[in-house]
């Protein structure tokens, strides 16, 4: 990862110890940023499988673009419920997937990491 931006790498970084203990797969994208998957998330009981991965491209214009959609493996919910509107059946990267859009309209690029975010779509996934 020498060759990626300083911002990347330190998000990447951020992410490894936002999720310390996770394994997280990062590939470069050909553009300068990264695609990135977390293994063994928690999104709670709510769904099946309760734990999943957790994927989505830091792109080369981090830290100032959003880090945004986020994609979870196939989940159904345990209530027999059918997703929301936020959550949509696509695939990412050759695997099928759920895309989790949640665009962070206020976002502050000093304040609102990669990390940070993914951590919030986690949260919101698990209180869904």
């Amino acid at each position: 990862m020498s060759t990626l931006a300083s911002a990347i790498t330190e998000a990447v970084e951020a992410v490894r110890a936002q999720f310390a203990g996770h394994p997280v797969e990062v590939v470069p994208d050909g553009t300068g940023g990264v695609f990135v998957t977390v293994e063994d998330v928690s999104v709670g009981p709510s769904y099946a499988p309760a734990v999943t991965w957790l994927g989505f491209q830091i792109s080369a214009a981090y830290p100032d673009a959003d880090v945004y959609p986020h994609y979870v493996g196939p989940l159904s919910r345990t209530d027999g419920q059918p997703h929301g509107p936020a959550v949509q059946s696509t695939g990412w990267r050759g695997q099928p997937a759920l895309q989790i859009s949640r665009r962070s309209n206020r976002r502050d690029a000093a304040v609102d990491s990669a990390a940070l975010k993914a951590e919030r779509i986690r949260r919101w996934l698990a209180d869904q």
